[in-house]
């Protein structure tokens, strides 16, 4: 049997070993969401506990001269905070920091990382509960949270057939600040539209409110932070299911459409870009009218069905799609 190593089977391959051998929701019934969701969640009383991990590494997610510590520090707690969102009405509580840091970080440094992830905490009504720090070659921040509800939670695998796809906001922000980031660093004199879609890089939101306000009317969930390509396929994968897609409903921001004038380039944006914390959802079609009055900043994308594939269309047209986007390994 051939070795592989980890980059030839990617994030999601590594995900799928891992799952295969430590599932345990068959041999626990308080068990409600197992490895492979957005948060692992499990019934204790009346309550349901989700627990999810996100990880910020220097180089690999951001570079110091491209965020300030504050909005580090933020960050660090919108993204897993984004992950509580991604099972429904769940209020986020707790938060364990781990801290690797060179032992060369200054003090300043530290204390406004610090400020920014007290203020992500105070406006989400979280308590910073623990944690660790170790030496390390790079900045490195490994966030924990815990989050309790009383109201059902939202999988990604309850997408039924029918179902339309509807996502929050829009997307590509982020993606295209990263790339100019890349492009120009971080003292160029950016235009008020550039400053935008670097602001959705650096300062994304959790989409909290607005999973409490739909969770009910939806059948599934998840949150876009590996891009809306990527979301697609873990939701029909997990659900069993395929979709099509209608690329010219793809929401993108007039700040995206403003720098990057060709259509195509928005929509590699969108699909690929990554980090835009959006919410990604089914909800069968006579809830659709109900969820837009609730958020009227939602739009459906595309229609769940039996394929088992994702086809992509645009303009009427099937197009031929291949992941362009960001990988780990």
């Amino acid at each position: 049997m051939e070795n592989k190593n980890i980059s030839s089977i990617g994030e999601f391959g590594l995900i799928d070993i891992i799952k295969n051998q430590f599932l345990n929701s068959k041999d626990n019934k308080d068990i409600v969401a197992d490895i492979g969701d957005d948060c692992f969640c499990f019934r204790s009383g009346k309550d349901t506990i989700c627990v999810t991990k996100d990880m910020l590494i220097e180089d690999v997610h951001f570079k110091k001269e491209w965020i300030t510590p504050q909005e580090l520090g933020k960050k660090a707690i919108e993204v897993n905070v984004s992950d509580i969102a991604a099972m429904g009405n769940i209020k986020p509580k707790y938060a364990l920091i781990g801290l690797g840091i060179p032992p060369t970080t200054s003090e300043t440094f530290i204390k406004n990382l610090f400020k920014g992830l007290k203020k992500a905490c105070n406006k989400h009504k979280m308590i910073i509960a623990g944690g660790d720090t170790v030496k390390s070659n790079k900045i490195t921040i490994s966030v924990t949270v815990v989050g309790i509800g009383e109201d059902r939670i939202i999988k990604r695998s309850g997408a039924k057939t029918g179902d339309l796809i509807g996502v929050t906001n829009t997307f590509g922000d982020a993606g295209a600040g990263v790339f100019l980031l890349y492009k120009y660093g971080a003292k160029y004199k950016y235009t008020k539209d550039e400053r935008s879609l670097i602001l959705k890089q650096n300062n994304p939101k959790a989409r909290l409110d607005e999973s409490s306000k739909i969770s009910k009317h939806l059948t599934s969930l998840i949150d876009a932070s590996d891009g809306l390509y990527i979301s697609v396929g873990l939701l029909t994968k997990d659900s069993n299911k395929g979709a099509d897609i209608y690329m010219d409903k793809i929401p993108t921001s007039q700040s995206l459409k403003k720098i990057f004038k060709e259509e195509n380039k928005q929509l590699k944006f969108a699909l690929f870009g990554g980090e835009d914390y959006e919410l990604v959802f089914t909800a069968p079609e006579p809830k659709t009218e109900l969820i837009k009055k609730l958020i009227p900043q939602v739009s459906y994308i595309g229609k769940i069905n039996s394929s088992k594939e994702v086809r992509y269309f645009h303009n009427g047209k099937e197009q031929k799609i291949q992941c362009r986007g960001f990988k780990h390994f």
